[in-house]
């Protein structure tokens, strides 16, 4: 507290009654005045100690704050801050083979979910087509079901990233309910053309066909697919063909075998074993055969961070869902 100039007044105001009085030789008066004039001024200086008191006490306990939350403010202060990371729109190419058609859309389709920022565009050829507009420079990653050998002496860049199944599917009234392979090569050299008082109908797939090959390889070995077989460009025709032609039986990738599918057509096992995803990861299911995920040289930039997705738990995910009939 200050004394101000109205205190001092008050206390100049007391003594100079009291030298008046004491002139007009009245000592009590004097006395009193005198008293009166100590006790306001102890008055005021208490006022001010205890003010001073208080503001001294005051600023002790601002340090000590300070001194307590400064450290709390400096660690909020130094602590990472989320970034905000803007990224540029992106297009990445894939080419597919046939088989691979449908997972290729699945998982373009879930990856431009978490990754709004890029636009995959998938086409679909059959494996050897596909194979060339990879090589040729038109698309920046391709998911074969069959890899020939480079031309021109490139060397490419492959990962598999999952298994997949060839099944035989039938026609619903073709009369039998299972198969094995030697009945099976049987049946496509041309050598047993009736079943059960059915004739049936031999349904192949084009040359390239990453399928056919694979169906081939293991079923006809060096023997050649009778001549009297209805050639189909895609295993979507093979479907449409065997549900709609009574005898008729054919081979495509379990990917294409969908509930809505698999109503139109039936699945006999081969060897005994039914071609689900089990049989066909186990190797217990005898027409199998690995998809690739392939490019000219090893994948950079938007290409590697997708390569790296179908290849981890995400993609893997995607990828085993897919033909589960």
């Amino acid at each position: 507290m200050k004394l101000t100039t109205e205190h001092i007044a008050v206390v100049g105001g007391v003594l100079t009654t009291s030298r008046v009085r004491v002139n007009n030789h009245n000592p009590r008066v004097s006395i009193f005045g005198l008293s009166a004039a100590f006790m306001i001024l102890s008055s005021l200086c208490s006022r001010f100690v205890r003010r001073v008191m208080v503001f001294r006490l005051a600023a002790r306990l601002s340090r000590f704050l300070l001194l307590v939350f400064c450290p709390f403010i400096l660690i909020t202060a130094c602590a990472p801050q989320p970034l905000t990371v803007t990224h540029e729109p992106a297009t990445l190419r894939l080419v597919a083979a046939d088989s691979c058609g449908p997972l290729a859309e699945e998982l373009a389709a879930t990856y431009e979910e978490s990754h709004p920022w890029v636009e995959v565009q998938v086409q679909v050829f059959n494996a050897s087509v596909a194979q060339e507009i990879l090589q040729a420079g038109d698309a920046d990653l391709a998911l074969l079901s069959w890899m020939q050998e480079a031309t021109g002496g490139q060397t490419l860049w492959s990962h598999s990233f999952a298994r997949d199944g060839v099944a035989v599917v039938v026609h619903p009234a073709t009369p039998f309910t299972e198969t094995g392979l030697a009945h099976l090569q049987e049946i496509f050299r041309g050598r047993v053309q009736q079943w059960g008082g059915m004739v049936l109908t031999v349904v192949s797939r084009e040359e390239g066909s990453g399928t056919r090959v694979a169906f081939e390889n293991v079923v006809l070995g060096d023997h050649d697919v009778t001549f009297t077989a209805v050639v189909m460009p895609s295993s979507e025709a093979v479907i449409e063909y065997v549900a709609g032609t009574p005898g008729a039986v054919g081979y495509v990738s379990t990917l294409w075998l969908s509930e809505s599918v698999a109503d139109g057509v039936r699945v006999p096992p081969v060897e005994g074993v039914r071609p689900d995803p089990d049989s066909i990861a186990s190797g217990r299911y005898p027409l199998t055969r690995p998809l690739y995920l392939v490019a000219t040289a090893e994948p950079a930039g938007e290409a590697r961070e997708f390569a790296q997705w179908v290849l981890g738990p995400e993609g893997q995910a995607v990828t085993a869902s897919a033909g589960n009939w």
